[in-house]
């Protein structure tokens, strides 16, 4: 399978796209596209303490579209820097999952079945 592959910058420039107020924290950043992530994923913590729904919608519908880049690196960054932070359990975590689309949602499920086998051996 033929798989794409998307630059730091531009990985970036996409973030930015949509969450502007990102700038900052991804200058830090430059290119690392896990750290760039985890940047993204904090944003969405925050979000969703504060019980912001507009932007946490956002921020799934951007999820969402980075997996569908199918970039490896990108797929295995929002599997392990933004799905693994989101709520495990909760009020907060039962909301997500009924914001979220299904593929995102299927993600999200097989990120956390298999933390719970990892943390089980």
């Amino acid at each position: 399978m033929n798989q794409a592959k998307i630059g730091g910058q531009e990985f970036a420039e996409l973030l930015l796209a949509e969450l502007p107020q990102l700038r900052d924290e991804l200058q830090e950043c430059r290119g690392l596209k896990h750290l760039e992530m985890m940047e993204f994923a904090l944003f969405t913590e925050r979000a969703c303490k504060r019980r912001d729904w507009k932007t946490v919608e956002k921020c799934l519908r951007l999820a969402e579209k980075l997996l569908r880049l199918k970039d490896s690196e990108v797929n295995n960054a929002v599997h392990v820097s933004f799905l693994e932070i989101l709520p495990r359990k909760g009020k907060v975590h039962d909301r997500l999952k009924m914001i979220m689309t299904t593929d995102l949602r299927k993600a999200w499920d097989e990120i956390l079945a298999y933390l719970s086998k990892v943390s089980r051996t």
